[in-house]
């Protein structure tokens, strides 16, 4: 072999093991901030008012554990480990809008995160990312509901005229006392929807469970075969 190429080679050799080396540092910070088994992390309570602009949609990506309470004195709390509550979660307001999301994949940590969420009026969720949301003592005309990614939405003590449902990815959701409903049920998504003489329409992937009971004046779901890139699967 001429010497060139035995240049050549030894210096891709070593490229090589740079890159490797670099990439094992990088990834073991990664996974080492912040510490996911550390049982002793301190708590803290970070609130954010938004009195000045109510809010009345609301966007969580995360798995957090949220408490969607209605009242007059509006704001939301956010309680855990400081590490993660400071460093590692996000939280934006576009005028009624909030969304609020994990930097990290928090299914890997043993500290939960809880969100105390209080506002007057409720419009629309968006959830994802495993988040679990409660919701008390909330009405109104027109509810749309949005969950993909194992998220949960439970609305069973609140009460509306008409929820638009949109279902994905083995999402849970439970309302009672609806008088008209659409649904959109994809991915072993699960509902639980109680009417209260009105009407439902929508589809429901074959998949999916879905449980309707109530005093249902019309029901016109139809369940479909569920696709994939274009095609029936």
């Amino acid at each position: 072999m001429k010497l060139t190429n035995k240049i050549l080679l030894v210096f891709l050799i070593l490229l090589v093991l740079l890159v490797t080396t670099y990439k094992i540092i990088f990834n073991g910070k990664v996974e080492l901030i912040p510490n996911a088994i550390d049982k002793n992390a301190d708590y803290i309570y970070r609130k954010i008012s938004f009195a000045e602009k109510p809010i009345n949609t609301l966007e969580l990506n995360g798995r957090f554990i949220v408490n969607l309470i209605k009242s007059d004195t509006l704001f939301v709390v956010i309680h855990g480990p400081d590490n993660l509550v400071n460093n590692y979660m996000g939280l934006e307001q576009n005028g009624s809008r909030m969304s609020i999301s994990s930097k990290i994949d928090l299914s890997k940590y043993y500290h939960p995160i809880t969100i105390d969420f209080r506002t007057n009026k409720l419009d629309a969720v968006f959830l994802s990312g495993g988040t679990i949301v409660s919701t008390k003592k909330f009405d109104g005309d027109l509810l749309n509901v949005t969950l993909k990614d194992s998220a949960m939405f439970d609305a069973t003590s609140s009460m509306f005229n008409k929820v638009n449902i949109i279902g994905e990815n083995k999402s849970t959701t439970m309302i009672s006392k609806t008088k008209n409903a659409t649904v959109q049920l994809l991915d072993e998504s699960n509902l639980l929807l109680t009417l209260d003489g009105g009407e439902i329409s929508g589809t429901i992937g074959a998949k999916t469970d879905f449980g309707l009971e109530g005093d249902i004046k019309k029901n016109s779901v139809i369940r479909v075969k569920e696709r994939k890139n274009g095609r029936e699967k």
